[in-house]
């Protein structure tokens, strides 16, 4: 039998949980990264954190949400335990009236915790991403296309919210409006190390960012290219050239991608990037 512990403070939280998410740091980039930014700083409002506990107070799971994103699930329990752990979590949401838009997780936890959920609510649900998560220990030689990787500088705030805008509305579940843009734009130009944007005679025509650091590892995240500009290897040199300078200072480089895209896909494989495990985003209807 299980129980569902719920935590205020990220840093014992973090304590309790870090051993089971680091038993697979690539794969639990998510949880680990968004645990790591909440211990020192006040970016997430209010998050969500949950540990799944049994009878011996050994953890078995965490639950994460940081609103209006998804519930960041990681289980380590058998199928046959879900059910119980589901009707916790409705009885918890309803005591305290929290919404879960959705989940996030490895493929078949995603999907058991979904049917678990929707089995005791009553409510639908729909596959939002079919997701990848990989990782990269060493970048390979490939082609680099003409121009050069540089750093989001001050005064390009308003083509950094625009392209923000324009990736969240591709690939998030959210939308961003654009004045929350502009403030993420210049957020991650005052207070981020890794912001790019790969220029071709000084002309900006891709981007990459990295973020969510783990122990020994780091997200690449925000690579968006602009339609006009694709098909010309920006997006391969730009995450090629941030993943080498990455490396510098972290073991490895994590990501995820879509997999129901191909190119994509393709173009970390050949940069080095490595599978780790399949990943779902699966939204409550």
């Amino acid at each position: 039998m299980y129980k569902l512990v719920e935590y205020k403070d990220p840093t014992a939280f973090h304590d309790k949980v870090h051993s089971l998410l680091m038993e697979d740091e690539a794969a639990n980039n998510l949880p680990l990264g968004l645990l790591n930014t909440m211990k020192t700083s006040d970016k997430y409002k209010d998050p969500l954190l949950l540990l799944v506990e049994n009878e011996e107070g050994a953890v078995a799971g965490s639950f994460i949400m940081t609103p209006p994103h998804y519930l960041v699930c990681t289980l380590k329990v058998g199928k046959e335990e879900i059910a119980g752990i589901a009707l916790q979590l409705k009885d918890y949401c309803e005591k305290y009236q929290v919404t879960i838009p959705g989940f996030v997780a490895e493929k078949e936890t995603a999907l058991q915790m979904t049917h678990g959920w929707c089995h005791v609510t009553g409510e639908s649900f729909s596959i939002r991403m079919n997701q990848r998560v990989y990782q990269l220990n060493k970048v390979k030689d490939i082609r680099i296309s003409r121009g050069k990787m540089v750093p989001v500088r001050s005064g390009q705030e308003e083509l950094l919210a625009k392209w923000i805008s324009e990736f969240v509305a591709d690939t998030e579940v959210i939308s961003m409006a654009g004045d929350e843009a502009l403030k993420r734009a210049k957020d991650m130009i005052q207070n981020e190390p890794y912001v790019f944007f790969w220029e071709v005679d000084g002309k900006p025509v891709s981007m990459a960012r990295a973020a969510r650091r783990t122990e020994n590892g780091i997200t690449v995240n925000f690579v968006y290219t602009p339609s006009e500009f694709r098909k010309k290897g920006y997006a391969s040199s730009v995450v090629a050239e941030l993943s080498r300078l990455l490396l510098k200072d972290h073991s490895f480089c994590s990501l995820y991608t879509d997999l129901d895209n191909p190119t994509s896909n393709k173009i970390y494989m050949e940069i080095g990037y490595e599978p780790v495990c399949d990943s779902m985003m699966i939204t409550i209807v």
